[in-house]
């Protein structure tokens, strides 16, 4: 997942004051970090600590049972994305330490020397046309778990409806384990990173719309996502052409 070297030189940004400026927005942002290893594992956060003067970034950790954020010190070398609207911003962590504190893990390191300034396509969304599918199967509860609708969805990510009653999956933090089923025959294992909730306009029940990325998606499930999207896309304009 590391930025690759041979990036054109108008994305590399190593300026002192325009790297500080970037880190300094995606904190008074609140803007999910996410960190990713050689190991292939990845956590969310998000900067907690900016000290520009004395060379110092901290990322809060939250909770990790699983002890991943050992596992990205362990591994060296720790990859940072995150997003400012349609920029999408990629930089290393150096000589990252894991330090403990009454609010939970901190993961700090000495400020990026370089970052990587992307401009993110966007993914052509369609909203499905079905009532239950696709949805997303959240483990934990029961054997089933509960099951999340869909309210649009692209080859980057998607929205999930949240009812007022259900506990929305923690903005910023890596949701692992999750089942994203876009028929009755085809189930793809996912990883999302929730981003934002907001008010679904006009719902009268306080529906909640939780915008998400996918992370890793591998691809057979992003061939399979791919199709998805391309044909709900065709049946609507053949639908439009019918009216």
């Amino acid at each position: 997942m590391s930025a690759p070297e041979s990036a054109p030189e108008e994305l590399r940004v190593t300026a002192t004051n325009e790297i500080a400026a970037y880190l300094q927005q995606l904190q008074r942002e609140h803007a999910a970090v996410l960190l990713s290893g050689p190991p292939g594992q990845s956590l969310g956060s998000r900067i907690c600590a900016l000290d520009i003067d004395a060379d110092l970034l901290g990322l809060e950790i939250g909770t990790d049972p699983e002890g991943i954020s050992q596992a990205l010190v362990a591994g060296g070398e720790i990859t940072a994305v995150a997003y400012l609207g349609a920029i999408k911003l990629q930089f290393e962590l150096d000589d990252a330490v894991l330090v403990s504190g009454e609010q939970g893990a901190v993961l700090r390191s000495t400020l990026p020397t370089r970052l990587y300034r992307f401009q993110r396509r966007q993914s052509f969304r369609v909203q499905p046309a079905g009532s239950v599918y696709p949805r997303v199967i959240v483990p934990g509860g029961d054997s089933f778990g509960r099951a999340l609708r869909v309210l649009d969805i692209s080859i980057g990510g998607l929205a999930l409806a949240l009812p007022g009653d259900v506990p929305a999956l923690p903005e910023g933090q890596v949701a692992q384990g999750l089942v994203l089923e876009l028929d009755r025959i085809t189930a793809l294992r996912v990883t999302l990173l929730p981003h934002h909730a907001s008010p679904v306009a006009g719902d009268p029940h306080g529906l909640l719309q939780l915008g998400c990325s996918f992370v890793d998606l591998d691809a057979a499930a992003a061939r399979s996502l791919q199709v998805y999207v391309d044909q709900t896309q065709k049946r609507r304009r053949l639908l439009k052409l019918d009216t």
